[in-house]
């Protein structure tokens, strides 16, 4: 934007400012959401993989959350049971489990690197507003400090 700025297009550039605040913090708060999803699936597979030897019969804690555990024994331990969207769970065999895990990481990654994307794209957007603004208050600060010649 070149020249003076008027007081429309500075209200404008507030209102896009403050729309792009609330953007990237929609933004963080999924990308934080993705996180946790991708952290729960690692867990997920970690856990899979430290089962997938133990005989049918042996005791262990499963976690409940929050550090909380339950005693359990196991009575399939080649098979889990796994959530496929909405409420829906399925018995898989342990490594079709881990494929289908490592799928789901995948678009979690990609998602997460697709929302750090717009993201960037966002704060830069905010950088460019706030520039426009500092040189707005600059010129028009050195304007107001200038003296007034009498002709």
């Amino acid at each position: 934007m070149s020249g003076e700025l008027t007081q429309q297009q500075l209200q404008e550039m507030a209102s896009r400012h403050q729309q792009y605040q609330y953007q990237a913090e929609s933004l963080a708060q999924q990308m934080n959401m993705v996180q946790m999803t991708i952290k729960d699936v690692d867990t997920a597979l970690i856990t899979i993989e430290a089962l997938k030897d133990e005989p049918a019969g042996k005791e262990t804690l499963v976690p409940i959350g929050f550090g909380s555990f339950v005693n359990a024994t196991l009575t399939s331990p080649d098979k889990v049971v796994i959530g496929i969207g909405a409420g829906v769970s399925v018995e898989k065999k342990i490594d079709d489990a881990k494929v289908l895990l490592e799928k789901r990481k995948d678009e979690l990654t990609k998602y997460n690197e697709q929302l750090n994307g717009t993201l960037a794209k966002i704060a830069q957007e905010l950088q460019n507003i706030e520039k426009v603004a500092q040189r707005y208050q600059q010129s028009h600060q050195q304007a107001q400090q200038q003296p007034m010649h009498a002709e």
